[in-house]
C-alpha cells in the first residue's frame, strides 16, 4: 500500500508541476487542438523507459559535466520553441485552432522536450529509482504497480489539462489569445534560460544569489 500511495502522490505532483513539457502541452492545445495536446502530453511514456534504465544504471557514475550539457542543450530547445511561441502569438489568426498543426510534429517536440529535460533523470536518479528498486525487491508486482499508476496520473494529469484547456479555447479568440500565447511564450524561454543556468548566472552578477 505504501507504493501505492507513494505512486499516487509523486504522480500528480510531477503531472501538476509547472514545467517545460506541461507549459508546451497548453500551447499544443491553444494551437492544435485537443489532439494536439494529446500528442505532447504522452510525450512520458514513450520517452521514460531509456530513461530510467539510463538513471537507474549509469548517471550516478556520470561526471557532472554529463548532466551540465543535458541542461543546456535542453534549455536552449526549450528557449526555440518559447520564441516560436511568441512569434505564433504575434502572428496568430482571430480563430484559435490552427487546423494545419502536424500532430507528428507536435509529438516529436514533446518527446525532444521531455528527453532532453534534466528533471526525469535526477527524479529516477535520486527518487523514483530507490522507490522502484525497493519494491522490486519486495516483488515484482509491486515495481509494476507503481509505475502503472505513477504515469497513469502523471500523463492523466497532463491530458486532463489539455482537455480543460481545449473547452475554455473558444474564449480565448483575437487578443487575449495573442495574450496567452506571448505569455506562455515568456514561460518557456524563462524555464529554458533557467535549465541553461542563464537565470542563475544573471542572478548572481546582480547579487540575487
Amino acid at each position: 500500500m505504501d507504493y501505492l500511495i507513494l505512486a499516487i502522490s509523486l504522480g500528480l505532483a510531477a503531472g501538476m508541476s509547472p514545467g517545460p513539457l506541461l507549459t508546451y502541452t497548453i500551447v499544443a492545445t491553444l494551437r492544435g487542438g485537443l489532439k494536439a495536446g494529446i500528442s505532447v502530453g504522452i510525450a512520458p511514456l514513450l520517452t521514460d523507459v531509456p530513461i530510467i534504465v539510463l538513471s537507474l544504471l549509469v548517471l550516478h557514475i556520470l561526471p557532472p559535466s554529463a548532466l551540465r550539457l543535458l541542461n543546456v542543450v535542453g534549455g536552449a530547445f526549450v528557449v526555440y520553441l518559447g520564441w516560436e511561441t511568441l512569434r505564433a502569438g504575434w502572428r496568430s489568426p482571430a480563430v484559435v485552432v490552427q487546423e494545419d498543426v502536424d500532430v507528428r510534429r507536435e509529438l516529436g517536440r514533446g518527446v525532444l522536450v521531455n528527453f532532453l529535460n534534466p528533471n526525469p533523470y535526477i527524479f529516477w536518479g535520486t527518487v523514483g529509482g530507490p522507490i522502484l528498486l525497493e519494491a522490486y525487491r519486495t516483488s515484482p508486482v509491486y515495481a509494476v504497480g507503481f509505475l502503472v499508476l505513477f504515469y497513469a496520473l502523471l500523463v492523466g494529469a497532463h491530458l486532463g489539462i489539455a482537455l480543460l484547456v481545449h473547452r475554455q479555447r473558444d474564449a480565448l479568440r483575437g487578443v487575449w489569445y495573442r495574450r496567452v500565447l506571448g505569455l506562455l511564450g515568456i514561460v518557456l524561454i524563462v524555464i529554458g534560460l533557467r535549465l541553461t543556468g542563464v537565470v542563475d548566472w544573471v542572478g548572481s552578477v546582480w547579487g540575487l544569489r
